[in-house]
């Protein structure tokens, strides 16, 4: 009877043992080789230029994955199923997800980062369609639209990119604009649908300058679009400046990023490498503003800024 409990005890140890630590609500580290996960964006656009940077002054201290996706947006959903531990977002994407998912509630404001620019492209020559004819006999007629600003936009297709997608949105009930939007993966596939005359325009954000817009060349057939709607919290109006396409002073509506987290144990691993990237961040600041890296990190001006959202805080710092 003793060998029989000593059996079935030896053999409770080890079923226990296969037991994923996450079942037993412990802060499980992800894979050492791969460190924290920080979901970004496209290759070529804000959110992965910034990751790269991070990549080259903190790499050595803590080990980062990055984990490419379509965007703010898609980051979210990313975070809240464990996909990754960090990633980077707008204040108002954000904001407005608070309530669709717990997780996504939950998420912690890590560092404050730079504004993201509604970039808004159209072509040159206007938006052309068939349209029905004012005139007998009545049939259709081909229509050409100018497109000058952003509010030229009202009734027509617009191909949305990322957090455009929902940022599109939120401004089309804002100002009741009745938008026709085209959901789409990159920023090029918006690109080739203007170039086709399929949309009136396109909805992209990104830091300043966006790899996309600063490839475009001056015979593209395509122009920025100003943002000249009423600009209300969290939003701004920025001006910057495209050589490329020779727009200057321009006006952008923009909302500020922040670098998430889920909500770790001061304890566990993710939560103390978590903390390490923070320290990183902060003791580094000057090193990213000055050096070789995005012109995005000199927007940096508060490290513990969060625009009311709740803050990650290292042990001892609560």
């Amino acid at each position: 009877m003793n060998t029989l409990n000593s059996t079935l005890a030896a053999l409770s140890i080890a079923m226990l043992a296969a037991v994923p630590l996450a079942s037993l609500g412990q802060d499980t580290p992800t894979d050492a080789g791969e460190g924290l996960r920080i979901a970004t964006g496209k290759k070529g656009k804000g959110y992965s230029k910034l990751f790269a940077d991070l990549r080259v002054v903190c790499g050595g201290q803590v080990a980062i994955t990055e984990v490419e996706t379509e965007g703010g947006l898609q980051n979210l959903t990313t975070l809240a199923a464990n996909q990754a531990e960090l990633g980077f977002v707008q204040l108002d994407t954000l904001q407005d997800m608070k309530g669709s998912d717990e997780n996504i509630g939950n998420l912690l404001a890590l560092m404050p980062l730079n504004s993201n620019l509604l970039h808004i492209v159209a072509r040159t020559d206007g938006f052309t369609y068939q349209g029905p004819k004012r005139t007998w006999p009545l049939s259709t007629e081909t229509i050409v639209v100018s497109v000058d600003k952003f509010s030229d936009l009202k009734n027509l297709p617009v191909a949305v990119v990322g957090s455009a997608r929902a940022l599109g949105r939120v401004l089309d009930r804002r100002f009741v604009m009745n938008m026709r939007f085209i959901d789409v993966e990159t920023d090029e596939q918006a690109l080739a649908k203007l170039k086709a005359g399929e949309v009136a325009g396109m909805l992209s954000t990104s830091g300043w300058p966006s790899g996309p817009i600063q490839k475009l060349k001056r015979d593209a057939n395509a122009k920025l679009l100003p943002f000249d709607l009423a600009v209300q919290p969290p939003y701004q109006l920025v001006k910057k400046n495209y050589e490329n396409l020779d727009t200057f002073n321009h006006g952008f509506l923009a909302a500020p990023n922040l670098l998430i987290t889920r909500p770790f144990s001061n304890t566990g691993a993710n939560g103390r490498a978590t903390a390490a990237l923070q320290a990183c961040i902060q003791k580094n600041l000057r090193t990213l503003q000055e050096g070789k890296f995005e012109p995005a990190w000199a927007e940096v001006k508060n490290t513990s800024e969060s625009y009311g959202w709740p803050r990650f805080a290292a042990a001892g710092k609560r």
